[in-house]
């Protein structure tokens, strides 16, 4: 397993029979559960499926997944820990599943532990899985040959009849014959110890003990491609698929999906196009043997983005499918897009044309009664205005007259600002009013500031009105 900055990898599972849901702390954002055999032994290839769900209720991006194992496991890459190429990103009640693949190398209780880390290196999540791993059965091969004297002793066994006690002495004759006997029965042991195994019969359980377990094969999955393109530009992402097994795999199907900010352009023979997927049938692939599919993107950046602005991440995703169950092998593959869109030159409202007066109706204004402030804006520019912000501050003391103001206002203290302005055509103005008074007289000053998000600077205009008293 290669470590990498932008992608993940996961393998095969093959053995996976059991399932052990892993113990997960309540206050941990991310449940992790793995999924595994409890029993193996030496010498055997095992798959463990991590299933990672975000319950944190918000997104979770760039999690990093740690495994941590113990040394009667043996993993291809490298000694534990590993850490698996590329972050992960979750949003809120999704989940995402992996494939740890490991050798068993000792006997005993063999461990190993999932751990989850956020950008912070913070956990927030992880599970640990067991087996037991039971010695290999060991093949009977050396006794196959030592076997043919034990199993023959009968010539060894003819002279037990001489030692009977009471015909010696009488049949002197009888008991010498035997004895002569005994080198002939020799020479059959000597010449069975050195005859070929063949017409020798074999004990039934050393045979049984050589029988080996049927080929099965590993698949794996690797996607690649660009870490970076400009907006506009083209990205192949090419999908392999190896078979480390001993046996042949089984017909599987692998399928592309992608991110917004790029669309499809062209795909290896015999794709399948459904609204943002591709997907193809995969054949079976012999023991060593691997296939690749490809797929050419055009990257594009988000509108509004611009060349001095930070790239956009997009993402595309292989999934190997058809293994049986829920078992599926996925890649990942990011690219940052880039824009090439120089930033506009922000104009002042003077440049663009923008025009703003603000007045009063009535001045002086008699004792108990209010006056009207008209604010008018006017776009003398060539371009139509983006949305505007207006704001009317009203001198202290002053009340509204709520019965001649405008109603889509929001008032906080002596601010009263009025709804967005939608933009205004070349040539064309909006006016709005606001009524209010002073009760206790005098001389009251009001400014309206006038501001867009497509502009550097205000527009600001000032009133100032005469209040008499009592």
């Amino acid at each position: 397993m290669v470590v990498c900055s932008i992608r993940s990898r996961s393998f095969v599972a093959v053995a996976a029979v059991l399932v052990c849901a892993a113990a997960a702390r309540a206050e941990d954002p991310v449940l992790v559960s793995i999924t595994g055999p409890l029993v193996g032994r030496v010498g055997e290839r095992t798959s463990f499926e991590v299933e990672l769900v975000n319950r944190s209720g918000k997104p979770l991006q760039g999690l990093r997944v740690i495994d941590y194992f113990d040394k009667g496991f043996h993993h291809e890459a490298s000694t534990s820990p590993i850490e698996q190429k590329g972050t992960i990103d979750l949003m809120p009640g999704t989940a995402r599943r992996l494939t740890l693949d490991f050798l068993l190398d000792e006997p005993g209780r063999q461990c190993h532990r999932v751990e989850i880390l956020d950008p912070a290196h913070v956990f927030v999540g992880g599970a640990t899985h067991c087996v037991e791993v039971q010695p290999a059965v060991a093949a009977a091969t050396a006794p196959r040959y030592a076997a043919p004297p034990v199993v023959a002793p009968p010539p060894v066994a003819t002279p037990a009849p001489v030692a009977v006690p009471a015909p010696v002495a009488a049949v002197p004759p009888l008991a010498a014959a035997p004895l002569a006997a005994a080198p002939l029965a020799a020479a059959p042991l000597a010449a069975a110890t050195l005859a070929p195994p063949t017409p020798v019969p074999l004990p039934r359980a050393t045979a049984t003990t050589s029988v080996t377990l049927p080929a099965t094969p590993a698949l794996e999955l690797d996607l690649t491609g660009p870490a970076e393109v400009l907006s506009d530009g083209v990205v192949e992402y090419v999908a392999t698929v190896k078979n480390k097994g001993a046996g042949a795999s089984a017909p599987t199907s692998l399928e592309f999906s992608w991110d917004d900010h790029m669309t499809p352009l062209e795909a290896s023979d015999g794709y399948n196009l459904v609204a943002s997927k591709v997907s193809w049938n995969l054949p079976a692939i012999e023991p060593g043997g691997q296939l690749k599919r490809q797929i050419n993107l055009r990257a594009k950046a988000p509108a509004g983005t611009y060349s001095d602005t930070p790239a956009t991440r997009s993402c595309i995703r292989a999934v190997l499918g058809g293994l049986g169950g829920t078992v599926m092998i996925a890649d990942e593959a990011c690219a940052l897009i880039s824009s090439t869109a120089p930033r506009p030159r922000i104009r002042t409202p003077s440049e663009a044309g923008l025009k703003m007066s603000l007045a009063d109706l009535d001045d002086p204004v008699r004792p108990g009664d209010a006056t009207t402030l008209v604010c008018t804006v006017t776009n003398a520019g060539t371009e139509p205005t983006g949305r505007l912000d207006l704001i009317l501050i009203l001198p202290d003391q002053a009340r509204l007259d709520s019965d001649r103001s405008a109603s889509r206002v929001r008032i906080d203290d002596a601010r009263v600002s009025f709804d967005p302005i939608q933009p205004i055509p070349p040539g064309g103005q909006r006016s709005f009013e606001i009524t209010y008074k002073l009760p206790a007289g005098g001389t009251g000053r009001a400014s309206a500031i006038l501001s867009s998000a497509d502009l550097d600077g205000t527009v600001e205009r000032t009133c100032q009105t005469s209040f008499l008293e009592r």
